[in-house]
């Protein structure tokens, strides 16, 4: 009787273990088919990013994540530097083209930011709480990526690209901030040698072809030697004026005083070039006094039409006025190769009417306010209304290498007036006959 007692318990825990066994290897088995479900949900969840293609409505972290890494793929295989070269370089290389193709490389460069590469790292691979998404299979399905196994060669790509980028807007810069050369008809106009050269090794580097030519400097006549450089005085150029009608030119005889001096070889020159005028024929000087808006409005674009240099000379206290230039017309004019920004005080007093300290407040402090705005320097006044004497002029010389006066007359380049530059003024009644005879 014991033994069958025994028979039937060692019966009893076999058929236990066995169903055991079995329910175990069922549930076995249903976890592996949750788990092989769950992957194969994760992959149908992520396929976009398997084929390669951008999810338009993600919902999660890691579709973001995958789109992101999509995009930062298509925008390098985007990369190719010799179409880049092409498509940007065949513009001529003058203010506003040179401009143009700087914004360009600024919209490149934050397109192709090489910080973005370190946001897609295994490490910044969001984590995602949904139990039908298995973490694991999102981490092999992000590596499976041509873009992420080869991140480290896509991010030298991109850093090629970016070096050639930041290379060729340092030379376009300093081409952009050299007034030396001018394009006409695929020429480019050289005033000096080193400007050519400058011109040539740029063409050489980019394999551009550039016609590049050293402008003659002719002998002067030597009647124009005698009777000096005209320095022109104009205020504004607008139609319809306000205030005293004699200091606003008509735009249309504007452009025509402008046309005559190109069609009758003139040549413009900034005030601070004033010593080197008589390596031309015919040098002419054309100022801007006190900053009016309708300069910006109305005569830059002629200015930029002719290819014309002139020099504007600021209030520096009145810039943002009703009838004043604001802070980024000034800006603009003062970025571009044909205009150079000098000083026309600060509040526009008669300087010889005030005391020393007043001047120098005056003449000092328009000076740092316009170095500011332009970040150029600031080396040549205008004084107001063409008050000076030797106190104006002696602290004038602390801060500035010219002034300019309302005196009338030419300045010879070999005997400077420097301090108190003759000049001569263009006013609206000034018919074009009269403007020829008046140099």
């Amino acid at each position: 009787m014991k033994n069958k007692i025994l028979l039937l318990s060692a019966i009893i825990v076999s058929l236990s273990l066995i169903s055991g066994c079995f329910i175990y290897k069922n549930y076995q088995n249903k976890q592996k088919k949750k788990e092989e479900k769950i992957i194969a949900n994760t992959k149908r969840e992520f396929n976009f990013y398997i084929k390669n293609e951008i999810k338009e409505k993600p919902t999660n972290e890691v579709e973001y994540f995958f789109n992101e890494i999509i995009k930062e793929n298509q925008k390098n295989q985007e990369i190719n530097w010799e179409n880049f070269e092409q498509n940007n370089l065949q513009k001529n290389l003058n203010n506003p083209q040179i401009e143009e193709i700087l914004n360009i490389i600024t919209a490149e460069q934050e397109k192709y930011n090489i910080e973005l590469l370190d946001t897609l790292t295994e490490k910044k691979l969001p984590k995602i709480s949904n139990t039908q998404i298995d973490q694991k299979t999102i981490i092999a399905i992000y590596k499976s990526h041509d873009f992420i196994k080869n991140l480290k060669q896509e991010k030298t790509k991109r850093e090629e690209y970016l070096n050639k980028l930041n290379t060729l807007k340092e030379d376009l810069t300093t081409l952009k901030n050299n007034k030396n050369y001018y394009a006409k008809e695929d020429v480019y106009w050289c005033e000096d040698q080193e400007t050519v050269e400058q011109l040539q090794n740029f063409s050489t580097k980019y394999n551009l072809a550039l016609n590049v030519q050293l402008k003659k400097a002719e002998t002067p006549k030597e009647a124009k030697k005698e009777n000096g450089v005209p320095i022109l005085c104009y205020h504004g150029v607008l139609d319809d004026y306000w205030g005293d009608a004699s200091l606003f030119v008509k735009v249309a005889e504007f452009e025509k005083q402008m046309q005559y001096l190109v069609e009758n070889d003139y040549t413009p020159i900034f005030t601070s070039d004033i010593k080197k005028a008589n390596k031309y024929q015919k040098p002419i000087i054309i100022t801007f006094d006190d900053g009016y808006k309708d300069v910006y409005t109305n005569a830059y674009p002629i200015l930029k039409k002719y290819n014309i240099k002139a020099n504007i000379y600021i209030i520096s206290g009145w810039i943002n006025g009703d009838v004043y230039m604001n802070t980024s017309e000034l800006q603009e004019m003062a970025s571009s190769p044909l205009i150079e920004v000098g000083s026309h005080t600060v509040t526009h007093k008669a300087l010889a009417t005030l005391t020393e300290d007043q001047i120098e407040e005056e003449v000092k402090t328009s000076q740092q306010q316009l170095q500011e705005i332009t970040g150029k320097p600031i080396d040549i006044i205008a004084y107001p209304t063409g008050s000076f004497d030797n106190r104006v002029i002696a602290i004038t010389k602390k801060y500035y290498q010219y002034a300019l006066s309302t005196i009338k007359g030419r300045e010879n380049p070999a005997n400077l007036n420097q301090y108190s530059l003759r000049r001569i003024y263009v006013y609206r009644q000034t018919s074009l006959e009269a403007f020829k005879n008046l140099f």
